[in-house]
């Protein structure tokens, strides 16, 4: 699974559950809201509707409290009846026109409808005045509510992930830029390994074929330097191809490849003694013993062409948490204008490690030479697909 789209699971799940607690304080608010507005609707319309009924009974019977309640009509979150005993229907409140035609689901209206309280009011003649708490608005108010909320999350979670999107994209972009070019000069170094290593020994094989075949001195004498050139050339490839993709690391472990590192450069620079000591009981991430590798590149280069050293030292030490990267030399120093923009490599291995959560220090040794050391958590970072 790409690291974009795991991150973006997160920050969904994390919105969800918001919305989860959001709404679960939402429905009780509301069933309390509810609660207290039907309690209260339905007590102030009983005792007022129940007292002008009795009195409008006494002045006019029957009749005249059925004009009474025609009149009134609709009472806001009650429900109210006038019956004979006997069942027969002589008024019943109309609907309310408020959200007409509308309900909430039965569900919600399960879950947020307090029980409906009910009062009779026996009446001479066998009459019956039922006031009842009415829910169905108050719960449709609810039920708005809590869509009102559900549609703000909505676009509440739109917004976020398209935040989270363009950081994410400002945060890997380093990452996938530095695999791309990672993967651009693996390409590279097999390009020069396989077509231009082979025209560069086929120009000396030839050179060579006509030192031995030809008998003319001016020409053999090219011949030869040409030879000489096309060696000169072929060893120059081979040490940058490792600086471009060390391809050690595909089939080797990180202190193989080091080992073969160390031993190639000591071949070719006999006057400096390299050493190398690590403690590697294990095989670390490939980003990690990418990050290591170019650590010691990086030293051993400038080392070898700039500090005039006569001894340089790496040392690879792992922790249970992190991998430490020393390189150290006897050499003059670094110089004072070392740190002005225009160190690609430093800059580079810098920012590489800083895409692991690792640190990088450069400075001169107190006696003699130079030290730099790298600090690499063991973790990583995960693969991160473009």
């Amino acid at each position: 699974m790409k690291l974009r789209t795991r991150l973006h699971l997160v920050v969904t799940g994390l919105t969800i559950v918001w919305v989860i607690v959001l709404l679960a304080a939402e429905v009780q608010v509301t069933r309390a809201r509810v609660q207290e507005e039907i309690e209260a609707a339905n007590q102030v319309a009983t005792q007022l509707i129940g007292r002008l009924v009795d009195i409008y009974w006494r002045v006019g019977g029957p009749q005249v409290v059925t004009d009474f309640l025609t009149q009134l009509g609709h009472v806001r979150s009650n429900d109210i009846v006038l019956t004979y005993r006997g069942g027969r229907v002589l008024y019943h409140s109309p609907p309310a026109t408020y959200k007409a035609g509308r309900n909430a689901p039965a569900w919600f209206a399960h879950l947020l409808a307090p029980s409906a309280p009910r009062y009779i009011f026996p009446l001479p003649a066998g009459l019956e005045l039922t006031v009842q708490a009415e829910t169905s608005r108050s719960v449709l108010d609810g039920w708005d509510a809590v869509m009102r909320l559900l549609a703000v999350a909505a676009v509440m979670l739109l917004i976020v992930n398209g935040l989270a999107s363009w950081i994410i994209e400002r945060a890997v972009a380093p990452v996938v830029i530095e695999q791309r070019l990672e993967e651009e000069r693996r390409l590279i170094a097999h390009e020069l390994h396989d077509e231009f290593g082979q025209s560069v020994t086929a120009i000396r094989s030839l050179a060579q074929a006509i030192v031995g075949q030809s008998s003319q001195p001016p020409l053999q004498e090219a011949a030869r330097l040409i030879s000489e050139e096309a060696a000169r050339l072929y060893d120059a490839m081979h040490g940058l191809i490792p600086r471009l993709a060390p391809a050690a690391l595909d089939t080797l472990s990180l202190s193989e490849a080091l080992e073969g590192l160390v031993r190639d450069l000591q071949r070719r620079h006999p006057g400096v003694t390299l050493t190398l000591r690590h403690d590697m009981a294990f095989n670390p991430a490939p980003g990690v013993a990418l990050a290591a590798y170019r650590v010691v590149q990086e030293g051993l280069s400038n080392a070898l062409r700039h500090a005039r050293a006569s001894q340089v030292d790496v040392e690879l030490r792992a922790e249970r948490r992190s991998l430490t990267v020393t390189v150290t030399d006897d050499g003059v120093g670094l110089p004072g204008d070392w740190s002005r923009p225009g160190h690609y490599g430093l800059r580079g291995l810098g920012q590489r490690l800083g895409q692991l959560g690792g640190k990088l220090t450069l400075r001169n040794q107190e006696v003699r030479g130079t030290l730099l050391a790298a600090e690499i958590p063991l973790t990583g970072l995960p693969r991160v697909s473009a």
